[in-house]
């Protein structure tokens, strides 16, 4: 015998929260990468040499290498947190990857992969010099539009958003700065 109409219904509606519950989490995993992408990145960018001259000329990374840092450093992040939770963990422990794992990782990826492409584009349209003081701000900025766009997802004012992303902001700088003096000694 099949199963009845209630049953059914009830197999739906299951079904149907299951993939709201993955949604969810694949979008809490991904904001939750963008996040600690950001700090890493702003951190590593301050940490680089670099000098400014008069005439425009800057000494250390950039365009490519600039271009590769941000890159390598925002998607090796993610790689290295999915490999280290999502496929070594769980092998230890006996279980087996799931369909799951996988999309979770890809979210952390893609979620690195939007930092990343956000923080390359002071090195794709402004000079070498501008690039350079500009793209460690632009993982500060995603932070703080971040910690906004959380809070109005939960309901609350303009004002208290607006509160939560400058303070969000705040606390990546300092661990990115913490982490950079941390690093230098």
């Amino acid at each position: 015998m099949g199963p009845t109409g209630s049953d059914a219904a009830s197999a739906t509606t299951s079904d149907a929260h299951d993939r709201e519950a993955l949604r969810g989490e694949v979008l809490r995993e991904a904001v939750t990468m963008v996040l600690y992408v950001s700090v890493v990145e702003i951190a590593e960018l301050a940490a680089l040499p670099e000098d400014h001259f008069a005439n425009g000329h800057a000494t250390g990374p950039v365009g490519t290498q600039l271009l590769a840092i941000i890159w390598g450093t925002a998607v090796g992040l993610a790689i290295a947190h999915w490999f280290a939770f999502r496929l070594a963990a769980p092998a230890f422990r006996g279980d087996r990857v799931t369909r799951h794992d996988t999309i979770i990782g890809l979210a952390q990826v893609g979620g690195a992969m939007f930092v990343a492409l956000v923080s390359s584009v002071p090195v794709l349209l402004l000079s070498d010099v501008r690039a350079q003081e500009m793209t460690g701000d632009v993982p500060a900025i995603v932070i703080g539009v971040v910690g906004y766009a959380v809070a109005r997802s939960t309901g609350r004012s303009r004002a208290a958003a607006v509160f939560y992303g400058l303070t969000a902001l705040a606390l990546g700088v300092l661990v990115a700065l913490v982490k950079t003096k941390l690093a230098a000694h």
